[in-house]
């Protein structure tokens, strides 16, 4: 333990010059100034719907139900008085729809959409839908859904909490972890070992009495300090300590996976830049989980062979909880096991090659 004290000593002076380590502890800095006075809590624009009815019968639901005002301000929808002013409205704002809602003779209702000239047909047909279920419920004759299928219909979560209700500069946070934080102890380490490389230490290190795994195990250990700077210089900011222990935890076993993948890259190549190319694959290939993250729609089973969906999920159950801490566990437990085997594998890996090259 003390040799690697020692080392962990002559890491730490060295990794104070190293650029790698000055730029990511710069730019932690840069970023939570960024989420916190740059980036908006709330991007997103609902987009405005312009209604004329006629009949009054969805005006009065909603009136009834949650007040006009209230559904302007809250939802977008604009009652007005004639089809002109709808058409005007539409006219001021080229994301806004249009709804015209009339009776027929025969009592039925006729209800007409204005769209833009992009209006995708998706939109119209959810609306339609949306439309149709609405009436059914609140105005015969469109009331075709007996009591017996209304009552028959159950909606269960199957997680509990307020997720849309998370600001964007926040939910933005697991990526930038993962990008920041997880995954840039691939390039320090790299560097690190380039560094011993040019000075010359690692031939005088194969001549000392410590042992191969002293030397990576100090590294190791200088990029786990790393990250739990850098991780809490974003975090803290952000979130508190709400959730920080477990995504503190998640975020050092993915430094861990990312520097293990270093040492090996640090004795395949002899230089940082020589390993430039397949730094960056490696860092596009674990940022793919991402649009799982912010598209769940989108989310194939192949994306979870990549060690970073693990992080990116568990990141995101530690920070934002619903009831789902297996999440946590599970991003745990893979990375864990994947750290142990690469761990053993880089150091195996790196003393061969080294034995050749230093």
């Amino acid at each position: 333990m003390n040799r690697i004290g020692s080392l962990f000593k002559k890491d730490l002076i060295l990794g104070i010059k190293d650029i790698f380590v000055i730029l990511e502890v710069s730019f932690a800095v840069i970023v939570v100034l960024l989420l916190l006075f740059i980036i908006p809590k709330d991007i997103k624009k609902e987009a405005a719907i312009y209604i004329y009815d006629s009949t009054n019968v969805v005006q009065n639901f909603v009136a009834k139900a949650v007040g006009l005002k209230e559904a302007e301000k809250n939802t977008g929808e604009y009652y007005v008085n004639s089809r002109k002013e709808v058409i005007e409205g539409m006219q001021k704002d080229k994301s806004a729809l249009g709804l015209v809602i009339t009776k027929n003779n025969d009592g039925t209702y006729n209800t007409e959409l204005l769209t833009q000239p992009y209006t995708t047909e998706a939109i119209v047909r959810y609306i339609k839908i949306d439309m149709e279920d609405l009436l059914a419920l609140i105005a015969p004759p469109y009331n075709f859904y007996s009591k017996e299928v209304k009552d028959s219909v159950r909606v269960t979560s199957l997680q509990w909490g307020l997720r849309d209700e998370i600001p964007f500069n926040q939910r933005l946070l697991p990526a930038i972890l993962l990008m920041m934080v997880g995954i840039l102890g691939l390039f320090i380490m790299i560097s690190l070992i380039g560094q011993e490389r040019v000075e010359g230490t690692i031939k005088a290190f194969k001549v000392s009495p410590a042992r191969m795994w002293e030397f990576l195990a100090s590294k190791h250990l200088l990029l786990i300090a790393i990250g739990f700077t850098t991780f809490s210089i974003i975090y803290v900011p952000m979130l508190g300590f709400n959730g920080y222990l477990p995504a503190l935890l998640v975020i050092l076993l993915t430094v861990i996976f990312g520097s293990a993948i270093g040492v090996i890259f640090g004795g395949i190549f002899d230089t940082p830049m020589a390993s430039m190319l397949w730094d960056i694959l490696i860092m596009v290939v674990l940022a793919l989980p991402a649009i799982s993250l912010f598209s769940p729609v989108f989310s194939p089973g192949w994306l979870k062979s990549i060690p970073s969906y693990y992080t990116l999920f568990a990141l995101d159950a530690a920070m934002f909880p619903d009831n789902n801490s297996q999440i946590i566990w599970q991003g745990v437990i893979v990375l864990g096991g994947l750290d142990i085997v690469l761990i053993s594998f880089s150091s195996w890996i790196f003393g061969k090659l080294i034995g050749r090259k230093a």
